[in-house]
């Protein structure tokens, strides 16, 4: 996903420090703005470099069954996420001063061995540690992610801000992810279930990312965490509050603060 005409370097820079004052960005200037998708993951890597933490895993985002088809009006996209940002249940998030937040409720998967997508076939009962019912926080460091533009959204990580991981799930049970999911602040209900294909797949999601790690040829290392994207619908949130999410009976619950 490299582009080799394109210095990313600026952008990235930029990125990274909005990521630490939490101000955010109009846009990114035009003489930096990735146009393509691979000009976009170029950005991306370099702002996650800047990060200076290394990588604990991977975000897939808009990869549901309708994405995975080509349905939707971008196409599936991946992100890296942060190690100071994967914190477990009960955790308290912080949000930078004046921001919203859109709330998904995931499945994350941990393997339990470092493996190669390129050399080998997936298979789970060899390879995952774990699923767990998982909440990932999107915060674009834009203060308007759709309006940027999708090469710009994967420049900026696609948003990532934080993923909070909770309770597992039989990985093993083929219904457990389909269960009935939902998302409560303060105990009232606001994110549903999505249903069909605009319901995420968990392994159906994890096989784009498998794929596209084998084309770069790159690892998964033991104890990465890979979120598969929504099964309710997204939510935007704003201020404090407290929450909890569910699929099934197995939950994971958080506060954030600005």
């Amino acid at each position: 996903m490299k582009d080799a005409g394109f210095d990313a370097s600026n952008a990235a820079l930029r990125l990274a420090s909005a990521a630490r004052t939490g101000m955010a960005l109009k846009e990114l200037p035009e003489e930096e703005r990735p146009q393509t998708l691979p000009q976009g993951y170029a950005v991306q890597a370099a702002f996650v470099d800047r990060l200076c933490e290394g990588i604990a895993g991977w975000k897939l985002a808009g990869a549901s069954p309708r994405g995975l088809r080509g349905e939707l009006p971008n196409p599936p996209a991946t992100g890296v996420l942060i190690p100071s940002r994967v914190v477990q249940s009960d955790a308290v998030v912080q949000l930078p001063p004046g921001r919203s937040a859109t709330l998904e409720v995931e499945v994350a998967f941990c393997f339990s061995r470092t493996v190669s997508p390129r050399d080998e076939a997936f298979d789970a009962a060899s390879m995952i540690e774990y699923a767990a019912v998982a909440v990932e926080v999107v915060c674009s460091r834009f203060l308007d992610r759709k309006s940027v533009g999708q090469p710009s959204f994967i420049a900026d990580n696609v948003g990532f801000h934080a993923l909070v991981v909770g309770g597992k799930l039989n990985h093993a049970d083929s219904t457990a992810f389909g269960k009935h999911a939902g998302l409560w602040r303060g105990g009232e209900r606001i994110a549903n279930s999505l249903a069909g294909s605009d319901r995420t797949k968990p392994f159906l999601s994890l096989g784009f990312l498998w794929n596209q790690l084998a084309e770069q040829d790159r690892k998964i290392v033991e104890g990465s965490i890979v979120t598969t994207g929504t099964v309710t619908a997204p939510v935007d949130v704003t201020g404090s509050g407290h929450y909890e999410a569910r699929i099934g009976e197995t939950g994971v619950a958080f506060a954030l603060a600005q």
